[in-house]
């Protein structure tokens, strides 16, 4: 299997240069940042602003947030980041921690208004009985960080930081929850986790704080040499691999589009349930209309059917035909026998791209077929043993560039990049009633217990756009309706707006 790399010069050793612990001291613990955090692309801040629909004690969120910091690893997220020599980054966790040397940089900001009177808080997203698409914009800045926050992680790293900043910001009838982070920290699964250890302890359930894993040992080593899949044939997308010619025509394509092409745009997207259901449904009949008589609809999940409808958008928003390559973000965590029983929790990046090549043909059909080839092209990497290989090699392009690689698929495809969080439910994660004030809803028209998330949004703090299409399934709500966000061409946000009206 080709890598980019010579084999022999790379080991798995979870702690590096460590060789296990790393050396003692009684005024910090250092802890390794892991070769699938250490991405290069990693490097920003991610940001997630949750909106509860009560008034909330910022001082018991806080309190309790910090006394989760001190049960255990569950600290290495007090930490602070530093860079070694080697240009690679590891966890400082000051022994204890103090008010000068705090676990987690906190601040609060108070309105004496509800949160409709507030001009810019006004916005913020909300369930519709209609879809819509919303810009947004660099005005919500101030509900997700203070002010004064570090415009990079190298800024962070140099004022010697926490990793997470918890800003909160109360109304007379809201709270808005806002948590930064780099994400070289953890993915939205270790976020998940993250508030379901906050939630126990707010509610004085401390002893049932999961297990916090792998916090000095890298588990994807383990995962390598328990398995034993060497001698099972090569990574299934080998031969999808661009090298020399087509390699270049790649480069050479995207730099051309990113010259022609006008910057994309970051908006969300609110899907109501009854949506979503109409598209299955013509999803489902679009793929009945093709199969044989009697025979079973293939099953499909919904992010199967959100990731095609979106692909055939963007397909069909180009001025010619062209293929695309569909590039999903995948967590190990389902994939993997070894995590899947782990009785804890990880708290770290565990994500890997797999990819599904789609024809300029099937990318302007109906959503239906999309829908299937997407499903069976991507199950096909999904096993152990594909998962393991694509691993290592993604661990092998990390310690030798930096990256890992898109390079898959045709020279002259679109490239997509999709992240499906739906999984991470981090809308039902945040269980925060032991810190209700007072309901900002009444009863008769919230759907949401006191306490849990209303609505959220989540983006980088830079707000910036990458230069490829990007479309995130953020997660459902508790009435169903799905919340998504893009960064794509402003002719593909027109085709996008043109279909929810069609709905």
């Amino acid at each position: 299997m080709t890598t980019g790399v010579e084999e022999s010069k790379w080991t798995c050793s979870g702690t590096s240069e460590y060789g296990g612990h790393p050396p003692y001291s009684t005024t910090e613990d250092i802890y390794p940042v892991h070769t699938l955090d250490n991405i290069k692309t990693l490097r920003m801040f991610i940001n997630w602003t949750m909106c509860f629909n009560d008034v909330l004690d910022h001082e018991k969120l806080h309190d309790s947030l910090l006394r989760l910091l001190n049960i255990g690893d569950w600290s290495k997220l007090g930490g602070r980041l530093r860079v070694k020599e080697n240009g690679k980054l590891e966890v400082v966790v000051p022994r204890p921690f103090t008010a000068e040397q705090p676990a987690v940089t906190f601040t609060h900001s108070e309105f004496g208004m509800s949160i409709k009177e507030h001009p810019v808080a006004c916005r913020f997203s909300r369930p519709t009985d209609c879809p819509y698409i919303q810009h947004v914009s660099k005005e919500f800045l101030p509900f997700m960080a203070r002010p004064d926050f570090p415009a990079t992680i190298e800024e962070m790293i140099q004022q010697s930081l926490p990793q997470i900043s918890l800003h909160i910001t109360s109304f007379n009838d809201a709270t808005l929850v806002a948590l930064t982070w780099p994400h070289t920290m953890m993915d939205a699964i270790g976020q998940q986790a993250l508030l379901h250890g906050w939630s126990l302890v707010l509610a004085g359930k401390e002893e049932k704080v999961p297990p916090f894993l792998g916090a000095r040992e890298d588990i994807f080593c383990e995962a390598e040499s328990a398995t034993n899949y060497r001698d099972h044939g090569e990574y299934v997308l080998e031969g999808k691999r661009m090298t020399g010619m087509s390699k270049l025509m790649f480069i050479f394509r995207f730099l051309w589009d990113k010259f022609w092409n006008p910057p994309r745009e970051y908006r969300l997207v609110f899907l109501p349930r009854d949506t979503f259901e109409r598209l299955q449904r013509r999803t489902h009949m679009q793929i009945a209309e093709n199969a044989q008589i009697g025979a079973p609809i293939p099953f499909l999940s919904e992010g199967d059917i959100l990731t095609a409808w979106v692909t055939r958008v963007v397909a069909s928003s180009e001025p010619k035909p062209r293929p695309v390559t569909v590039a999903v973000i995948t967590n190990a965590r389902f994939r993997l026998p070894l995590l899947i029983q782990s009785g804890g929790v990880y708290i770290q990046n565990m994500l890997y791209l797999t990819f599904a090549f789609m024809s300029s043909q099937l990318v302007r059909g109906p959503a239906g077929p999309i829908a299937l080839s997407h499903r069976r092209q991507i199950a096909e990497q999904m096993t152990e043993e594909q998962t393991l290989r694509l691993l290592k090699t993604t661990r092998q392009e990390i310690e030798s560039r930096g990256n890992p690689r898109l390079e898959f698929g045709e020279s002259n495809a679109s490239i997509i990049v999709f992240n499906n969080l739906t999984k991470a439910e981090i809308i039902k994660a945040a269980k925060f009633g032991p810190a209700v004030l007072r309901q900002g809803e009444a009863e008769h028209s919230r759907s949401n217990l006191p306490g849990t998330m209303k609505t959220f949004f989540a983006r980088d703090l830079k707000m910036a756009v990458p230069a490829v299409n990007d479309f995130s399934m953020l997660g459902k709500d508790y009435d169903g309706n799905y919340w998504l966000r893009g960064n794509l061409l402003p002719r593909a946000w027109e085709k996008m707006e043109e279909e929810l009206r069609d709905m």
